[in-house]
C-alpha cells in the first residue's frame, strides 16, 4: 500500500501549484517567512464544484454576482426568526440548527478569489472540482450514515462531532466551514496552527520524521519544512472515525498543505490528498486567507453539545425501547 501511496504523489499535478507571486514576506528572528497572525476565510465558495458547471474552474464577474445574491438570499433565509407557532418536522425529519446560525452574524457571500480567479470550487483537480470517490467507497460512507442514524447502544458508537471530540474534516483549514479563523504562531522548531472552531490545536514540527509507528490522532501527525517561501507540511496517522467528514478518508490518508504568503494582509493555502482507498486519483485544492482586521482576536469555543446532547440521545433510545418492549408485552 505505501508503494501505491508513492505513485499516487508522484501523478501529483504540480503544475497547479505553482503560483504567480513575486511577494516576499518579512522573517521571523530565525530566518524564515513571517505568517504569524490571525488569519479568516471570508468567502462562500464551495468545497466541490455544482456538476452543472463540469470543467468550468472560475465564474465570469456576472456569474459571481448571480453567485452572490443568492448566497445573500440564503442568509437571509437563515437568519430570519424562526417562527414561534411552526410545526415539528415530519417523521424522519431534521430540525436546523437554525439558533447556531443566528449567532453567526453576517456570513461570508463572497466568491473566493485566487490569482484573479474567481473560483467555482475550491477544488480544482480533478479538473471536474469534485472528490473523486472510489464506487466502493461511496457504497461504505452510505452504510456508515444509516449505521449513525440507528446505532445507540452508547456514547462509543456516536459520531465524535456529536460527542464534541473533533468537529469537521480531518483537517480544520480544509473546508469552508469548520476553522474560519485560524491564528498562526511561530518558533525556531515548530509552528502552531490553532483554528478558533472548536479550539482545534495543531503542532506542527520542523525538520522531524514521522514515527514509524505512530498513534492515530484526530487530525493526524504533522511535520513541516521550508521550501523557500512557502511553508510545506505533511500530516498521516489520522484515526479512521474521520471517514464520514466532509472530506472522505480512509486510514491510509495523507495531506500535504502548502501555505505562503503572497501579499502583507493574504496568505495562499493548498492542499493535496492522496488516499488510493477511498479516490481514484490524487485531490487538490485551494483556499485564499486573510489578516483579520486590527484589533479582531479569536474567542474560545466551547462545543457545550457533547455535555447534554448524547445523553439526552441516549435517554430517548432507551425510552423508545422501553415502549417498545410494553407494546410487546401487550
Amino acid at each position: 500500500m505505501r508503494f501505491l501511496i508513492i505513485l499516487f504523489a508522484l501523478a501529483m499535478p504540480l503544475p497547479a501549484l505553482a503560483q504567480a507571486s513575486s511577494y516576499v514576506a518579512p522573517r521571523t528572528e530565525y530566518g524564515h517567512p513571517d505568517l504569524q497572525g490571525n488569519w479568516e476565510k471570508r468567502f462562500a465558495t464551495p468545497v466541490e464544484r455544482p456538476v452543472s458547471l463540469g470543467t468550468q474552474r472560475a465564474y465570469t464577474d456576472a456569474e459571481a454576482a448571480a453567485f452572490r445574491a443568492q448566497a445573500e438570499s440564503r442568509r437571509l433565509a437563515r437568519e430570519a426568526p424562526v417562527a414561534a407557532d411552526r410545526r415539528p418536522p415530519p417523521a424522519g425529519g431534521d430540525i436546523q440548527f437554525r439558533t447556531d446560525t443566528n449567532f453567526l452574524p453576517d456570513l461570508p457571500v463572497e466568491v473566493a478569489r485566487i490569482n484573479g480567479e474567481l473560483r467555482t470550487s475550491l477544488i480544482i483537480e480533478p479538473a471536474n472540482g469534485r472528490l473523486p470517490l472510489r464506487e466502493e467507497t461511496a457504497t461504505a460512507m452510505g452504510r456508515y450514515v444509516e449505521l449513525m442514524n440507528n446505532n445507540f447502544a452508547g456514547p462509543e458508537t456516536r459520531p465524535p462531532g456529536e460527542r464534541c471530540l473533533h468537529l469537521g474534516p480531518p483537517l480544520p483549514t480544509m473546508t469552508n466551514s469548520d476553522g474560519t479563523h485560524i491564528k498562526i504562531v511561530q518558533t525556531q522548531d515548530y509552528v502552531m496552527l490553532l483554528s478558533e472552531e472548536a479550539i482545534q490545536l495543531r503542532i506542527i514540527r520542523l525538520n522531524k520524521q514521522h514515527p514509524s509507528h505512530a498513534i492515530p490522532r484526530w487530525m493526524g501527525d504533522s511535520i513541516g519544512h521550508w521550501e523557500g517561501e512557502t511553508l510545506v507540511i505533511h500530516t498521516r496517522h489520522f484515526r479512521p472515525e474521520h471517514t464520514i467528514s466532509q472530506i472522505p478518508m480512509s486510514p491510509e490518508l495523507e495531506v500535504t498543505e502548502r501555505i505562503t504568503a503572497v501579499a502583507p494582509d493574504e496568505l495562499l493555502y493548498s492542499y493535496t490528498i492522496v488516499d488510493p482507498q477511498t479516490y481514484t486519483e490524487p485531490v487538490v485544492a485551494e483556499l485564499p486567507f486573510r489578516r483579520m482586521p486590527v484589533g479582531h482576536k479569536l474567542y474560545e469555543s466551547a462545543c457545550h453539545e457533547g455535555n447534554r446532547a448524547v445523553m439526552d440521545i441516549l435517554r430517548g433510545a432507551r425510552r423508545q425501547e422501553q415502549d417498545a418492549g410494553s407494546a410487546a408485552r401487550q
